[in-house]
């Protein structure tokens, strides 16, 4: 049976795990598919077992990142690796040259505003509820647009899930990242950052062409320069 503590040494040893990696083991490969019953160990309740319950605990205790960092999708980065990925998709733009040039969304600005003025995480439903969406029931388009805004303030490594409030609560990167993951690298640029993620996922990769998790990435990175 596959443990917390295990898991978090062998994302810790893999740099980062994502829909596309089967180097850390055969269970961490069906739960990266999908598969949310790796030999009965989700929605358990049991912290050092329940894989659903890692989404939340590990951003919490610091022990790794976890959001939609892979093109739009789920996974994890350990410590070692989060500066590198700042640098090869966090725009050189900042939040507000971007919302200064209308190349931030509507909702993006939103989530955000809140942030940065409650100067706390904040929940999934605080974050609807502050945007005027609540009940959920009733803006199926609007919600999909939103979520899709969090998504994407993720990819970009301007927020992340912070593991206290929720399984899609927020936080800004600045205000969540311990200093010592930032030491842990010089700063590099992007074109050094991403050719040292792309050698890594190359390593891990199961799908034969790693570059291609990070093709939205790269383009939402572009698309603020």
């Amino acid at each position: 049976m596959l443990t917390y503590d295990n898991f978090i040494e062998q994302v810790n040893n893999a740099g980062f795990w994502t829909p596309f990696t089967y180097y850390i083991s055969p269970e961490i490969f069906t739960y990266a598919h999908g598969g949310h019953n790796i030999t009965g160990q989700a929605y358990t309740d049991n912290p050092d077992t329940d894989t659903e319950l890692w989404k939340i605990r590990a951003p919490a205790e610091k022990k790794l990142a976890y959001g939609f960092y892979f093109n739009g999708k789920r996974g994890y980065i350990a410590p070692r690796f989060y500066s590198i990925f700042i640098d090869a998709f966090r725009p050189r733009m900042t939040i507000a040259e971007r919302c200064e040039t209308g190349k931030l969304g509507e909702y993006e600005k939103a989530i955000w505003d809140l942030l940065i003025s409650s100067g706390k995480p904040l929940s999934w439903s605080d974050i609807r509820k502050n945007v005027g969406l609540e009940p959920a029931s009733k803006y199926n388009t609007e919600l999909r647009q939103l979520e899709s805004a969090l998504k994407s303030l993720q990819m970009t490594f301007d927020i992340t899930i912070d593991g206290t409030v929720g399984y899609l609560g927020c936080t800004t990167v600045d205000g969540w990242i311990p200093q010592e993951w930032l030491d842990m690298n010089p700063r590099m640029e992007q074109k050094e950052a991403l050719e040292a993620i792309y050698r890594q996922a190359e390593k891990i990769s199961i799908t034969g062409n790693a570059r291609k998790a990070f093709a939205k990435s790269l383009k939402l990175y572009k698309s603020f320069t």
